[in-house]
C-alpha cells in the first residue's frame, strides 16, 4: 500500500474514530487504554487523559470481569474472531453504566503489535427498563402464585368450614342431581330421620314425603319461577312415623345457565308444628271463650282505644261492634272518669283489679250495676299493651242486698219493740198521773204542763226513729256528724240496755270531722254492734263506745263491751250467712252490717278474747 493511500486510510479511520456516535477504545493487551473517543469519555464519566492511567479491569464489575478476561483469551487464541457480551463499568461517581461491548483483535501494520478494538454502547435505560418490566412481571407473577395460594387456601378452608357444618349441623344438608337424585347428604340424617347416609346417597329424597305434602308441593310447582324455594312438608322416619320438615332449596347452575345441581336444607320443626297446632287450638278456644261468654268481656289498647268486645257487652251496653272499634270505650259515667282513669293507671303499671264493684253507663244512657275485673295484657316481649275488661251485671245481687239489709231493719224493729213498749210507758204513766192531779184542782198547773210536753215530744222521737228504721228508704249520701248518729241510736236502746242491767258510755274526740254516709244505714250497723253487745253481757256491765281520728281523713269507731268474748274458730267464720251463735239469731246481722261498710269505703275488723270481751273496730273515711 502507498504511504498515500495509508494516510488517507489512517485519515478516516482518525475521523470515524473520534466522531463516533458510540464509545470506541483501543486497549492493550495488558487492559490499558491507547486511545478513546469522545462518546466513551461521556458515558464513563472520565477524560482521555484519566483514562490513559487506567486499565479496563479498573472500571469493570468485578462480576463482569471473569467473562471479560475468559473471551479476551480466547480472541488471543484463535478461538473466535471477536466476542460481544453485555457488560457494567463503573462510572467515574461510582453508579454502574450497563454496554453493549463489542471487540475485536487489529494490529499495528509497522510493529506488529496487536491490540483490542472495543465497541461500548450505552444501554443502562434499555437495561433499566428491562429490569423495571422484569420487576413488575415478577411483582404480577408473585402476585399472581400468592392469589392462587390464597385462593386455594380459601377454597381449602371453605370445604373444611362446609365439611365441620356438614358434620355437625342439627339440620340435613343434601346436595341432588337436576332430577332430584340424591348424590350427598350430611350425617344429621342419621339422628333425625334415623337412615344412614349411604341409605339415601342414589335415591329420590321426595319418596320418603308423606302422599299429601308430595300432591300439594307438586301442585304449587316448586321452583318453576325461581332459583330459591322454601316449603314445608312430613318427612317418613325409618321407623314409620313422619317428621315436619322446613327445607330451603336453591337450584346452581353452571356457566351456560343450565341447572347442574340443587342444594337443600331441611330443619325439623316437629316441635314447633305441635306448638303453633297448639296456640291456634288455644286462640280458637280463647275466641270461643271470649265469643260466648255471658258477661261482657271488652279489650283496650293503652290510649283506651276498643280493639275487640263480645256479643255479651253489645247485649249488656247495647252498642255494636264496628259503633266503638278504635273508639274511646263509651261506658263509664262522667262522675266515675278520674276513678276509672286511676284504675286503669293501676292496671297498666301490671297490677289486676279483681270484682270491683262499681256502676257503668248504657247507650240509652242509663246505669247498670256491675262486677268488673281488669287485667294488663302483655305482648311477646312482656311489654303491657292493653287492658283486658270483663263486666258481670250484678243489678238482681244489689236488689237482693237491698231486700236483705231492709229485711234485717225489721228484724231489728221487731226485737226493739218490747224495750220501746217499755219506754214509751213511762212518760205516759207520768201523763196521766199529772192530768189526775189537774183534775184534782192544783193549782200549779204550768210546771205540769211542761212536763207532760217534754214527755210526749220524747214519744214522738223514739216512735220517728223506730219508723225511720223500720221503713224502706232510698240510699242518700251525705255529710254526717257521728255523734249525732250515735246519740239517736243510745236513745233507741236505752232501755234495752237498762233492762240488761248495762251502762252504755260514749267517748268523743273534740272538733270530729263529718262523714259521707248513707244515715239510715249507718243507724242500722249501729244498732247491730250495741244490741250484740248488750246481749253479750247477761250479767250486766259496760258498754263503751269510742270515736277517734285516724292519720286526719279516717275516723276509727269503736264498741267495746265486757261480755264472754268470742273463741278465736268462731271470729274467722263471722260474716258467713246464717252463721250464728245466738239462739234466735238470724246470721244475717253482722253480714248486713260489713256489707254497709264496704259501701261506704271502710273496713270492720273484731277482736275478742274469750270471756274477757269483744271490741268491733269500724274504720271508716272522712269528709272535710
Amino acid at each position: 500500500m502507498s504511504i498515500d493511500q495509508r494516510l488517507i486510510n489512517e485519515s478516516l479511520f482518525i475521523q470515524a474514530f473520534q466522531y463516533a456516535p458510540i464509545g470506541m477504545v483501543l486497549v492493550s493487551l495488558n487492559g490499558r487504554c491507547l486511545k478513546a473517543n469522545p462518546a466513551i469519555c461521556s458515558i464513563l464519566g472520565y477524560s482521555e487523559l484519566e483514562l490513559s492511567t487506567l486499565t479496563f479491569q479498573e472500571i469493570t464489575h468485578p462480576e463482569d470481569l471473569i467473562l471479560d478476561l475468559q473471551l479476551m483469551t480466547e480472541l488471543l487464541t484463535g478461538k473466535r474472531d471477536s466476542y460481544q457480551m453485555e457488560k457494567r463499568y463503573i462510572h467515574k461517581d461510582g453508579h454502574i453504566v450497563w454496554s453493549l461491548l463489542a471487540v475485536s483483535l487489529a494490529q499495528d501494520e509497522e510493529s506488529h503489535t496487536p491490540f483490542f478494538v472495543s465497541q461500548i454502547i450505552d444501554i443502562s435505560v434499555q437495561k433499566q427498563m428491562e429490569n423495571e418490566l422484569r420487576k413488575k412481571e415478577r411483582l404480577l407473577y408473585e402476585k399472581d402464585v400468592h392469589y392462587q395460594n390464597s385462593m386455594t387456601k380459601h377454597l381449602e378452608q371453605i370445604y373444611e368450614l362446609y365439611r365441620m357444618i356438614s358434620d355437625h349441623v342439627l339440620d340435613i344438608i343434601s346436595i341432588s342431581s337436576p332430577e332430584g337424585v340424591t348424590r350427598h347428604i350430611s350425617p344429621a340424617v342419621q339422628s333425625l330421620l334415623g337412615y344412614e347416609m349411604d341409605e339415601i346417597v342414589g335415591t329420590k329424597i321426595m319418596d320418603l314425603w308423606h302422599p299429601d305434602d308430595l300432591l300439594a308441593l307438586g301442585e304449587r310447582c316448586l321452583l318453576s319461577h325461581t332459583d330459591v324455594d322454601m316449603f314445608i312438608c312430613r318427612v317418613r322416619h325409618k321407623e314409620g312415623h313422619y317428621v315436619w320438615f322446613e327445607t330451603t332449596v336453591k337450584m346452581i347452575r353452571n356457566e351456560k345457565g343450565e341447572v347442574d345441581k340443587i342444594v337443600a336444607v331441611g330443619r325439623d320443626i316437629t316441635k314447633r308444628k305441635q306448638a303453633e297446632d297448639e296456640l291456634c287450638a288455644t286462640r280458637e278456644r280463647l275466641e270461643s271463650f271470649i265469643k260466648n261468654n255471658g258477661d261482657a268481656i271488652w279489650v283496650i289498647d293503652r290510649d283506651d282505644k276498643v280493639v275487640e268486645i263480645n256479643a255479651a257487652f253489645g247485649k249488656l251496653f247495647q252498642w255494636k261492634s264496628e259503633e266503638i272499634i278504635h273508639q274511646s270505650l263509651p261506658i263509664t259515667p262522667p262522675n266515675l272518669a278520674d276513678q276509672t282513669r286511676e284504675l286503669h293507671k293501676q292496671v297498666l303499671s301490671g297490677q289486676s283489679v279483681i270484682g270491683f264493684e262499681t256502676v257503668r253507663l248504657r247507650k240509652d244512657g242509663s246505669l247498670v250495676d256491675v262486677s268488673t275485673t281488669l287485667s294488663p295484657i302483655h305482648d311477646t316481649t312482656g311489654h303491657i299493651i292493653g287492658i283486658a275488661g270483663t263486666c258481670h251485671d250484678i243489678t238482681e245481687k244489689k236488689q237482693a242486698e237491698q231486700l236483705l239489709i231492709n229485711s234485717e231493719k225489721l228484724s231489728i224493729a221487731g226485737q226493739l219493740a218490747a224495750g220501746i213498749a217499755h219506754e214509751i210507758r213511762n212518760p205516759i204513766t207520768a201523763i196521766k198521773g199529772f192530768i189526775q192531779l189537774m183534775k184534782s184542782g192544783v193549782t200549779e198547773k204550768k210546771l205540769y204542763y211542761e212536763i207532760m210536753s217534754s214527755e210526749i215530744e220524747r214519744i214522738e222521737m223514739i216512735l220517728s226513729e223506730l219508723l225511720i228504721l223500720a221503713k224502706p228508704q232510698m240510699i242518700h249520701s251525705d255529710r254526717k256528724d257521728i255523734r249525732n248518729i250515735l246519740s239517736q241510736v243510745t236513745t233507741l236502746l236505752e232501755s234495752q240496755a237498762l233492762l240488761n242491767n248495762v251502762e252504755i258510755i260514749t267517748e268523743c274526740e273534740p272538733d270530729l270531722p263529718p262523714i259521707l254516709c248513707d244515715q239510715n244505714q249507718l243507724k242500722q250497723v249501729c244498732i247491730n254492734f250495741i244490741k250484740n253487745g248488750i246481749e253479750a253481757m247477761s250479767l250486766g256491765g259496760t258498754l263503751l263506745i269510742q270515736v277517734k281520728t285516724q292519720n286526719g281523713n279516717r275516723l276509727i269507731l269503736r264498741f267495746i263491751d265486757q261480755g264472754c268474748g268470742i273463741p278465736e274458730h268462731i271470729i274467722t267464720k263471722l260474716g258467713q250467712p246464717f252463721y250464728t251463735t245466738k239462739e234466735k239469731g238470724t246470721g244475717l246481722g253482722f253480714m248486713v252490717s260489713k256489707k254497709i261498710i264496704e259501701s261506704h269505703n271502710g273496713t270492720v275488723n273484731v277482736f275478742s278474747k274469750d270471756k274477757e270481751g269483744t271490741t268491733v273496730e269500724v274504720c271508716l273515711p272522712t269528709y272535710n
